[in-house]
């Protein structure tokens, strides 16, 4: 057992003991104690050695975790232009994208601020105090103070304070028969479904309940040494990186990329080619400034931002509808779940007992009604024993049962007789009755007509355990046994009653819709593999389960198991798992996550929280206890499971959504960094950072109203398609670079808007501007071969021999690039942002209607985009050391530009006369929507060229040609794959049709995996795990 690394050590010199095993003498022997406990001393002593009964608790700088948001590759190159922005004194940049960082860190931090929680959930959830023997007398002490060796109390209602093992009682025999065992209910630590007997030499674990009895008990194992404490262990280490991150890096690395590229090209061919310089100070470099157009412009700014808040609202939505969502990246992941794995007591069960009224079976000619009344005559409800309150509240007449009748003496069950009497009067005739419950086996045997019966009932009993059900026999006689023959009394059999713990009443048809979803239901409990198997029948599930005894044979590779070459394949493709430990939940759904499935787990105990945690979607049903709320990503807060089956549609729109958005940016990358990477090297013309940073606060910022678009959730598990997205990208992203470009050459190098259509004009071809600055002079009276100094006196030096024309043509190519900046401004914004209404849809964008506030966020911020346009920045950024009152700088069709009231031009020669200033273009606003418009009808035709080519959601392959598939097709998987990570041979691609082997045996019943006996009141089959199961969990070294 050493080998598996699951005891846990606390000494130097060690040895294993299994404290399940040893006896009482050994234990106290090994943990050097007694019965009368330890002094204060040694307890002092033990403490040190051993540490505090507690788990530990790990804190972590919030400083530190929220700069560690800001680490990452995205917020390194949105760094390095605040560097390069603060650094040539361009201060409005460098707010704004700092702001953007600050906005982005801060979400991040506030969706992961509860990433402690289930540690401390588990932590608070250990017994507070303990009742301990210290120094020879029983001391109330705080439970983190026990140590091995201990001597501790406990009883009805306590909290089992660590891992311990049960004295004999004073005077025992030593014989279960002859003393009452304790009731512990550890339902949440193994899955069992009623609480277990515990007699002397027993073991009971830390964070079980004591539902019955009071006894004396040896500390075996403290803190992180228990059964419990390994379950946090596996909790701890369950940490992993979020879907979304993974997905948000590839992105944004493909945009570094990008980006890298465009810097390397851009600074080789302006300091190279065009032999820019640089100089220190404000406005001292534009062609560094006009490179943070290429960075800040290429990053995903606001991708973190715009996919949380997405995922945030769609998470409040999510919460009013039952599904509380705890870490907003798991909606994301619920999306593309393929597999659920589910614990079964207390989630697709009630975790209550109950009687099947369908299934009794009457004797001696008894009606199934008066089986379930003398099933609640034999119960005594006082001590409020589980099988006795099952019994009586599946009577309908329980209510006035005990005013007809009274209990007037009660035997209670025993391990070697296995039975309980109950001794009830007729309160009208004063008559009294026996009537006996039990394994069923021995109530027959003593039967007075047990041969008549004994072969009919043994076919029955057999039934209930291979259907997993528990069953009990009831049989009745008259009198108080004064008057009973020598032979004994003459019992009479009344029935047989089976027990089994209902399914919830909706679980059958969540998993039913988990099917025609796409998703695969594996059950996973510590319950005895035939009742996971009936269970499991119940609900539609496959029967192909195993126990872990073939889960551990198949990792430790012992050749073939149950048919299956690897341990891998075995968990892949069996229906669920029985008799299970929290750390084969964790290794279940580990080896399913290295399969490449997404995988969810539900659970309600401690026993399901390193699973939960463990799990890309965990969720926690209504009742859970603190730590699988604490570990799991979503809770439920309304008894049964259909809201998972409406989280699941819920997490696919959200993620229909989110690919929306993820092929707009991507999209948007690839058009900033081409666009204005083209325009810079071909024709040495820079467009400043500010429009971009306002591009991407007003165009990303309404992306967060596609948390309300409308979309069509996906029939099957969608999963991120990066190649799709990326190449998508790029095709839209070159489109809309040539619209920009197209718009860019006709404004500044054609007269089609001022010879054509009659407006001012915006070209700046050297020809151009000698004629119009010639023509312009001439009518001023002003040599074009003056000295400009003449003209601005102490602006200009005469000694510079700047003409007047030189000086005119540098000032219109001036005012004329900056309203041509203002022109392209509002054509990239309306174009780009029209792009989601194209990529949301494989219709045409103009007949598939998305949300009303997609088209209100849409002309919210192209109207502040036109605004931003028409008026412009009043000449922001001025050049540096330019001339005030430009007087060579009017509009072609004469007088100012009235919305540029600074009229600071820049001088000729300078690198002022390459500031990427902005002025407003006026009526050029009418051009660049009619522009963008005429353009976007393009995109369509695009959009399904590109999906032809690539044969997504099957328009190639599905036959019946493009336009055909065009309106066949609803986009469910627009951005998404469903096959995409998943293995498409494994039995999550045919889930709704599969059957497992089990199911098609003769006849449909489900062969007996095992043999189950008896240890529990009036119960045919075992109630715990087997002795093989429990093996490890008692199992420590100590030295």
């Amino acid at each position: 057992m050493a080998a598996n690394g699951e005891a846990v050590a606390v000494g130097a010199e060690e040895k294993e003991v299994d404290f399940k095993e040893i006896s009482e003498a050994e234990a106290l022997t090994i943990l050097k104690t007694s019965h009368k406990g330890l002094t204060g001393a040694e307890a002092a002593q033990r403490l040190q050695e051993y540490g505090p009964n507690k788990l530990p608790e790990e804190s972590r700088s919030a400083i530190l975790v929220y700069l560690g948001y800001m680490w990452n590759p995205l917020s390194w190159a949105m760094e390095a232009a605040a560097i390069i922005a603060i650094a040539l004194l361009d201060y409005a940049d460098f707010a704004l994208i700092v702001a953007l960082l600050l906005v982005n860190a801060t979400i991040s931090y506030v969706e992961e601020a509860n990433a402690d929680k289930a540690i401390k959930a588990l932590t608070s959830a250990l017994a507070p105090k303990a009742k301990v023997l210290r120094d020879g007398s029983v001391q109330t002490i705080e439970a983190a103070n026990l140590v091995p060796g201990d001597i501790v109390i406990i009883r009805l209602g306590d909290i089992v304070p660590a891992d311990i093992k049960i004295l004999s009682e004073e005077g025992s025999t030593g014989k279960p028969e002859d003393e009452t065992p304790l009731q512990c209910d550890q339902a949440a630590l193994t899955g069992e479904s009623l609480p277990v007997k515990k007699f002397s030499g027993d073991v009971a674990f830390s964070g079980s309940t004591i539902k019955q009895g009071e006894r004396h008990c040896v500390v075996y194992a403290t803190g992180m040494q228990t059964f419990f404490g390994r379950a946090a262990a596996l909790l701890g280490s369950a940490n992993q990186e979020a879907n979304l991150q993974k997905v948000m890096t590839r992105i944004g690395a493909m945009c570094l990329i990008t980006i890298g590229v465009w810097v390397v090209i851009e600074l080789a061919v302006q300091f190279g080619h065009y032999g820019h310089a640089c100089y220190g100070g404000e406005g001292g470099c534009p062609t560094l400034t006009n490179m943070l157009v290429i960075v800040v412009g290429g990053i995903p700014i606001a991708m973190p931002t715009v996919l949380s808040v997405t995922l945030a609202l769609g998470a409040f939505t999510l919460a009013k509808e039952g599904a509380i969502v705890s870490r907003m990246s798991a909606v994301e992941e619920m999306a593309g779940m393929d597999i659920l794995c589910s614990d079964k007591t207390g989630t697709l069960t009630l975790n209550k007992l109950t009687v099947d009224h369908v299934n009794c079976f009457p004797l001696s000619g008894h009606s199934i009604e008066e089986v379930l009344q003398y099933g609640a005559k034999s119960a005594n409800i006082i001590t409020e024993e589980p099988i006795d309150m099952v019994l009586h509240e599946s009577y309908p007449n329980r209510d006035t049962l005990w005013q007809e009748y009274s209990l007037t003496k009660f035997i209670p069950f025993n391990p070697t007789d296995k039975y309980t009497i109950a001794y009830v009067k007729d309160n009208k005739t004063g008559a009294i009755e026996r009537v006996m419950k039990g394994a069923p086996q021995v109530v027959v045997r003593n039967a007075h007509n047990r041969a008549d019966i004994e072969e009919e009932c043994t076919a029955k009993i057999t039934e209930y355990a291979n259907r997993g059900f528990r069953g009990l026999g009831i049989a009745k006689t008259p009198g108080d046994g004064s008057q009973d023959p020598p032979e004994g009394p003459r019992w009479e059999m009344v029935g047989l009653v089976p027990l089994f713990d209902p399914p919830r009443h909706d679980t059958k048809e969540t998993i039913e819709r988990c099917h025609e979803m796409g998703i695969s239901v594996k059950m996973i409990t510590g319950d005895q593999l035939l009742i996971g198997k009936e269970t499991a029948k119940q609900l539609g599930m496959g029967t192909n389960m195993f126990t872990t005894e073939a889960l551990m044979k198949a990792k430790q590779g012992f050749g073939l198991v149950e048919g299956h070459a690897s341990v891998e394949d075995l968990i892949e493709e069996a229906d669920g798992f029985a008799e299970v430990f929290p750390e084969h939940k964790f290794m279940i759904v580990k080896t399913l996550q290295e399969r490449k499935h997404m995988c969810g787990m539900t659970g309600d105990g401690v026993n399901d929280a390193p699973a939960l945690k463990k799990a890309d979607v965990g969720i926690a049903v209504a009742g859970a206890t603190d730590a699988a709320r604490g570990a799991a990503d979503i809770v439920l807060t309304a008894p049964g499971l259909s809201a998972i089956i409406t989280a699941v549609i819920g997490a696919r729109k959200i993620f229909q959504r989110m690919t929306t958005y993820a092929r707009y940016t991507v999209a948007m990358t690839f058009r900033i960094c081409f666009t204005f990477g083209l325009i810079t090297v071909i024709y040495d013309w820079y467009f400043p950072t500010i429009l971009i940073v306002l591009l991407a606060v007003f165009n990303d910022g309404a992306m967060i109203a596609l948390s309300k678009d409308t979309v069509t959730p996906s029939r099957l598990p969608n999963r991120w398609n990066l190649t799709s997205i990326f190449l998508d990208g790029i095709g839209y992203g070159l489109y809309l670079t040539l619209s920009s470009w197209a718009l860019f050459y006709v404004a500044t190098h054609t007269d089609f808007f001022d010879g054509t259509v009659g407006m001012f004009s915006l070209q700046y071809q050297p020809d151009v501007l000698q004629q119009w600055c010639t023509d312009f002079l001439t009518q001023k009276n002003l040599d074009p071969n003056s000295n400009a100094c003449e003209v601005y006196p102490g602006q200009i030096d005469c000694a510079d021999g700047i003409t007047n024309l030189q000086q005119c043509e540098t000032e219109q190519k001036y005012v004329r690039g900056a309203m041509t900046r203002a022109l392209l401004y509002l054509q990239v914004s309306i174009s780009g942002q029209a792009v989601v209404f194209v990529v949301r849809t494989v219709k045409h964008s103009f007949l598939s209607r998305a949300g009303t506030l997609t088209y209100v966020a849409f002309f919210a911020a192209q109207l502040a985009s036109t605004l931003i346009s028409l008026f412009g920045f009043n000449g922001y950024e001025s050049p540096r050391g330019g001339v005030s009152d430009c007087q060579f700088c009017t509009l072609s069709s004469g007088g100012y530009n009235p919305f540029w009231s600074s009229r600071k031009a820049p001088v000729y020669g300078t690198e002022g006369a390459f500031t990427a200033s902005v002025i407003g273009c006026t009526y050029y606003v009418i051009a660049a929507w009619i522009w963008a418009i005429i353009w976007h009808f393009g995109l369509d035709p695009l959009k399904w060229i590109m999906m032809y080519l690539a044969d997504e959601e099957g328009m190639r392959s599905a036959g019946g040609g493009m336009f055909t598939n065009i309106f066949r097709l609803h986009g469910e998987r627009m951005g998404a794959d469903a096959n995409i990570g998943i293995n498409k041979m494994s039995m999550s691609r045919v889930s709704a049709n599969r059957t497992s082997v089990s199911r098609m045996s003769a006849g449909g019943r489900v062969s007996a995996g095992g043999y189950q006996t008896g240890g529990i009141p009036g119960v045919g089959g075992r109630m715990v795990p087997g002795p093989g199961m429990l093996q490890r969990a008692s199992l420590v070294k100590v030295h």
